[in-house]
Order: C-alpha cells, then sequence, then structure tokens
C-alpha cells in the first residue's frame, strides 16, 4: 500500500496546532485552491468514533466527491487518526496527524496517509493529489497559526 508523509514545522504551541485539528471546519481554511470543499457535516470537536461527513471538489472535475470519515484514535494533544468509509476510490485511506512539541512556541506536524485504490490506473494520480494537497495544507497551516516557520 503506498505511503504519504510529510512533516512542518509551525511556529505555535502544540496545544493550539491540536486543538485546531480537532475542528474538520477549519479544512476549508487550510485547502489550497485546486480543491473545494462544498459541505462539512459532523460532530465538533472531534471524538473517537465521530463520523464527519465532506464534499469536495477537486480540479478540474466539474463534480464534487462525497468523503466519510470516522475518527478512529485521538491522544491529546499528540495525534487523531481518521479513515475514510464508503469512498468508491480509495479502499483504504487512514490519516494520522501526529503533533510533536519541539519548544513552547514551536510543533512538527506530520500527516501520515497509508491508502490504496481498487485501480492502479488512477493510483498514479492519486498520488500526485495526495501530495500536492497535503503539502498545500501543511503550508497554509503553518502561515495561518504560526506565520511561516520553516518547513521538514
Amino acid at each position: 500500500m503506498p505511503i504519504f508523509e510529510r512533516s512542518v514545522e509551525v511556529a505555535a504551541p502544540v496545544a493550539d496546532v491540536f486543538a485546531f485539528h480537532l475542528d474538520t471546519r477549519n479544512v476549508p481554511r487550510i485547502t489550497p485552491p485546486q480543491q473545494e470543499v462544498l459541505e462539512i457535516v459532523g460532530e465538533f470537536p472531534l471524538v473517537v468514533g465521530a463520523v464527519v461527513d465532506m464534499k469536495i471538489r477537486q480540479a478540474p472535475v466539474p463534480t464534487a466527491q462525497p468523503w466519510r470519515i470516522r475518527v478512529t484514535a485521538i491522544e491529546p494533544p499528540t495525534l487523531i487518526r481518521d479513515e475514510v468509509v464508503d469512498n468508491e476510490m480509495f479502499t483504504r485511506f487512514v490519516h494520522t496527524h501526529r503533533f510533536e512539541e519541539l519548544g513552547p512556541e514551536l510543533t512538527r506536524l506530520t500527516d501520515h496517509i497509508d491508502w490504496d485504490m481498487s485501480s492502479r490506473m488512477l493510483a498514479g494520480m492519486a498520488k500526485g493529489i495526495i501530495e500536492k494537497t497535503f503539502a498545500g495544507r501543511q503550508d497554509r497551516t503553518r502561515d495561518l497559526l504560526g506565520g511561516g516557520a520553516a518547513g521538514a
């Protein structure tokens, strides 16, 4: 199964970065321009077992794709894990957010995604989208919460 992992340093306390990610309604604030989040329905802040439904449009595709995630682990303030359920394209998509305190005002945010698709033909395209999307989300998180600390 393919794995994506990338980290960025955010000039903000670990508790603040963790709390920001506990509210999935923040996703549109960090979503790169090639995607549009049309809908988010769920329970916030997140709790283990919570289900969140989203509709996301990925350019240049004109229709939105539904995403349903279930939160499978929360370990304050170091980890949030969610898994995509009921998705037509992905047979597996497990997203682990890790938060590591590097100092009182510095956090390393790591996104680790273990994913797979039933279509080998689309997997190459999906890999590129995942890499671009999560690099963009991390950079926007860094800029929004920490004012532009260096990436890792």
